[in-house]
């Protein structure tokens, strides 16, 4: 049973929903606060323009949901949303080569974020002891006696009485700023810059679509700076995500969006949208930097805090990891607090530091192949890039090292995978007679 007291979770994208769900089964009284106004529409709130792009929950991410709410991944796919073997259903070039298609068992459900979203608060919303306060900021930290005691809503600072607040705010998060204004310490940060800039739209999805995949991802070969996604969503539509790095962005001109499809090391994302039906604008976002705040090294933190999400650690979404790394944290706040809240902000953190810890090395690492990456470069990056790069060659015939790739890519198995005798075997020798 949920033991009394009052749990706030500032933020109500999936990251802030999955944690309330986690802490409903904690607190007899769970309250979201959201900046936004919830609406039943299909569209992006206005807080969350990234949404608008192509987003994808990973299958870690996807386990959780499914955990955490039953049958939520069946009513997904009645309503619209697809499911995609990532081997199979995927047509995935890398490093100048199409990676091997094979049944792998490593699927996923493929819909926009919005849909996701709005499914998932459906179910959050239906929880007898949580309830949403949309349409109001959070304002500032109250903290008294080293202890987070609530929250100020709205301009006016107006109290919330809280028993623990879970900051899943995003990447603009203002816990920093009210820690010193309390008089705690900030976190340390860790970047990696790459100024990304991405353009999505929605197309009318051809019956029986174009060939012999679902799901169409073209990465550049060593040194390219430009990429293109496309996957079904809901509604009998694609989605059409094109990147750039390091300055080198698509428009939001229909011309230049075509031509920079046309540009990537394949054609076939531009061979399947040339000539298909437009369902909506060209979207626009950028990103600027991979940023990690380091709440699990401060020596004095309020107790009764987490923090979680982007708040933590935003990741270059061009990976796909944001939305199940926030899974991710609302479960491990969950382990956490079934220990007790003594202590609970000190473990907690450093408990989600260790669980990102493989996400974010994926990521920058592979950020940091490019020269044009600014960021910190430990002396080993050349030996793992020289090393995921064979690692990347042999996906392209090898079942086996296929299907290990997809389960650390979808954080079912850790980086260290990549270092099973087999596999290592096969990169260190790669190219040998």
């Amino acid at each position: 049973m949920p033991e009394a007291g009052r749990a706030v979770v500032v933020g109500g994208s999936l990251t802030g929903l999955v944690a309330a769900r986690a802490l409903a089964g904690h607190f007899d009284e769970v309250v979201l606060v959201e900046r936004d106004r919830f609406t039943d529409d299909s569209g992006a709130r206005k807080g969350v323009p990234q949404a608008r792009h192509l987003h994808v929950l990973l299958k870690q991410g996807e386990r959780i949901l499914a955990e955490y709410f039953p049958g939520i991944l069946d009513e997904l796919v009645r309503e619209g949303a697809c499911r995609i073997d990532m081997a199979a259903d995927t047509r995935w070039r890398y490093f100048g080569g199409w990676k091997a298609r094979f049944p792998s068992g490593m699927d996923m459900l493929s819909q926009s974020r919005a849909f996701l979203e709005r499914k998932v608060r459906a179910r959050v919303t239906a929880l007898p002891n949580v309830r949403v306060v949309d349409g109001h900021d959070v304002t500032g930290l109250q903290v008294a006696d080293g202890r987070v005691r609530g929250v100020q809503v709205g301009g006016g600072g107006e109290a919330m009485r809280a028993d623990l607040v879970a900051d899943a705010s995003g990447r603009g998060s203002r816990l920093p700023q009210w820690l010193r204004h309390a008089g705690f310490p900030v976190p340390e940060e860790t970047e990696v810059h790459v100024d990304v800039g991405y353009a999505s739209r929605f197309y009318r999805r051809p019956p029986g679509g174009v060939g012999d995949w679902q799901g169409l991802m073209i990465y550049p070969r060593r040194g390219g700076t430009r990429l293109g996604v496309l996957f079904p969503v809901e509604g009998e539509r694609w989605m059409v995500t094109l990147v750039g790095w390091f300055g080198d962005h698509p428009r939001a001109d229909e011309r230049d969006f075509l031509a920079f499809a046309a540009s990537l090391d394949a054609p076939d994302l531009h061979d399947a949208i040339r000539d298909a039906e437009p369902l909506s604008p060209v979207a626009l976002h950028r990103f600027p930097s991979n940023r990690r705040r380091h709440y699990e090294r401060l020596a004095r933190l309020p107790e009764s805090l987490a923090v979680l999400g982007d708040a933590f650690c935003s990741f270059n979404p061009i990976y796909g990891q944001g939305m199940t790394t926030g899974a991710l944290g609302a479960r491990t706040l969950d382990r956490c607090l079934a220990g007790g809240r003594d202590g609970l902000a000190r473990r907690f953190h450093r408990a989600l530091a260790g669980v990102i810890d493989g996400p974010w090395l994926l990521t920058t690492t592979e950020d940091l192949r490019s020269p044009s990456a600014v960021g910190p470069r430990p002396r080993w990056v050349p030996l793992v890039h020289w090393y995921t790069e064979r690692v990347h060659r042999l996906t392209w015939n090898d079942r086996i090292v296929a299907r290990r790739f997809l389960e650390v890519m979808h954080l079912t198995a850790s980086p260290r995978a990549l270092l099973h005798p087999y596999v290592a075997y096969r990169a260190l020798t790669l190219g040998r007679a």
